[in-house]
């Protein structure tokens, strides 16, 4: 019996062209690009937890999986990777789907039901989102698990193991069909208390050098040490939809750094990206994590995701003394009323703070903004502009904001009719604006994202051919991962973006 946990295809055939997707990994699946390769895949932590999960526990099964995303692969291809597999009646498929992809990816979860007859679970945003609805719609799913699935999915695939199919009534999280073929939602949301009972991602199923995000070395090495945010952006959806709780959980440090250690040793790590929500939230706790690499004297890079909200200039020198090279932070907006209203409590002067300290402590800066939130107007959009001139920051970045079902700016938008379809493959924030306003059409957001956004990848671009040493290593490290034409690709997504 095999478990083989799938990320679902990230290329698509257009028309004579491609379109390139991100998926599980991502906080906001979109398209990132229109060839075959592109240049930023997130790490999927969920899948790669999980099969860690069933790996440690679960003997009886054995556990592979494939990356359809990160492999730059077609439903076709994908589906060739699960016949290589030997995918039959007697195993799990384990998948999340994505939105913007809805509809290819239910098509192609039912195609191999047909095929291969075996047990189809779904977990992620589309599962918690719609929850009993996802088993209603589509008679090929077996299961759904909402909410942060892996300690249930772990539950669930080993009483299936056990032949229990028949005794899953306490499994936080999960979705079933009755006797009767009504579906059954058999406890509350899926969440993880104590995150120490997580063993270390999957990174032989996925290898760790394909996930490049944010790193000025290769292989940069995706991880986080915490979950959850006590901010609650409206649009989040992360925060809402799979967490639905401000709660914020630490890993004990320690793990950690062991953690690092196993990846310096393992796969060779030459830097780290810490893709948390927020990793600067509880100082005392970013502290002990860089005191004890000064400890161990690991003298190894890192990023982060960060935050101007909560991080100060104590906290921050000492990460860089601790290889601290990077933090990524959203703005989303230089309007206060704008920042009110999507509930991010943000000071913009302390923003302007951050980016000094971290300018003084040698760590590279990149800031995010956001248009078309609520409130927003034509002179918001200037005024926004004009501060990401005097940020400073070293990169930045623009997005479409994007009402995600399960978040309370989608409800807000649809009770004001903001929303202007309910196609949800539209719901991609680098596509067509899917909100237009009284005050400012989804036209004029289009507009501005195209003008703001390019010259922004231009900066992006400027900014990396400063550092050559750190552009050599990125290509290089490509290369050696899937070749000179997937490295070519991947640099014209790049340029692609700014032209």
């Amino acid at each position: 019996m095999k478990a083989v946990l799938t990320n679902l295809s990230g290329v698509k055939e257009v028309d004579g062209g491609i379109v390139h997707h991100v998926k599980a990994g991502s906080r906001w699946p979109m398209t990132v690009g229109y060839t075959k390769a592109v240049d930023y895949y997130p790490f999927p932590f969920y899948l790669a937890y999980s099969a860690a999960l069933l790996k440690r526990d679960i003997k009886e099964i054995e556990v592979t999986g494939v990356d359809g995303v990160v492999n730059d692969y077609t439903s076709g291809e994908l589906f060739s990777e699960l016949v290589k597999i030997g995918i039959g009646k007697e195993d799990i498929l384990i998948v999340e789907v994505t939105l913007i992809t809805l509809k290819d990816d239910l098509a192609f979860l039912e195609k191999v039901k047909e095929e291969f007859k075996c047990v189809i679970i779904l977990c992620g945003v589309y599962a918690s989102i719609f929850r009993d609805a996802v088993l209603k719609d589509n008679s090929f799913i077996d299961y759904a698990i909402y909410g942060e699935y892996e300690l249930s999915l772990k539950l669930l695939v080993q009483r299936l193991v056990e032949g229990r199919a028949d005794s899953l009534n306490n499994i936080e999280g999960l979705i079933t069909r009755g006797d009767d073929g009504g579906v059954k939602s058999h406890s509350q949301m899926a969440k993880i208390t104590d995150l120490a009972e997580l063993p270390f991602p999957d990174r032989n199923i996925f290898p760790p050098a394909l996930y490049a995000d944010f790193s000025f070395h290769s292989p940069c090495v995706a991880i986080t040490a915490t979950r959850g945010c006590p901010a609650g952006c409206i649009y989040c959806v992360e925060r809402h939809a799979i967490y639905n709780s401000p709660r914020y959980r630490m890993r004990p440090y320690k793990d950690v750094v062991d953690e690092m250690e196993h990846c310096i040793e393992k796969y060779g790590a030459k830097q780290f990206y810490f893709d948390d929500m927020s990793f600067v939230v509880n100082k005392k706790y970013v502290k002990n994590i860089c005191n004890e690499i000064l400890k161990r004297k690991m003298n190894i890079p890192w990023t982060c995701m960060g935050d101007a909200m909560f991080v100060d200039y104590d906290t921050l020198e000492v990460m860089a003394k601790a290889g601290c090279i990077g933090m990524k932070f959203g703005v989303e907006s230089a309007d206060e009323k704008i920042l009110e209203r999507i509930g991010k409590p943000l000071n913009l002067d302390k923003a302007r703070q951050v980016v000094k300290w971290c300018q003084r402590l040698g760590i590279f800066t990149h800031a995010t903004f956001c248009l078309g939130l609520p409130g927003e107007t034509e002179t918001t959009i200037r005024k926004t502009v004009r501060f990401i001139k005097t940020l400073k920051a070293d990169t930045a970045q623009v997005s479409k904001a994007v009402p995600y079902p399960g978040t309370p700016m989608y409800e807000w938008a649809k009770k004001e009719g903001y929303i202007v379809t309910d196609d949800l493959e539209s719901y991609d924030g680098s596509l067509k604006s899917v909100l237009s306003y009284p005050q400012l059409t989804g036209d004029k957001i289009d507009q501005w994202y195209g003008l703001i956004s390019k010259k922004l990848a231009r900066n992006k671009i400027y900014a990396y051919l400063k550092r050559p040493m750190s552009a050599f290593q990125i290509l290089y490290g490509l290369y050696k991962e899937k070749g000179l034409t997937k490295t070519v690709q991947a640099l014209s997504a790049l340029f692609f973006r700014a032209v």
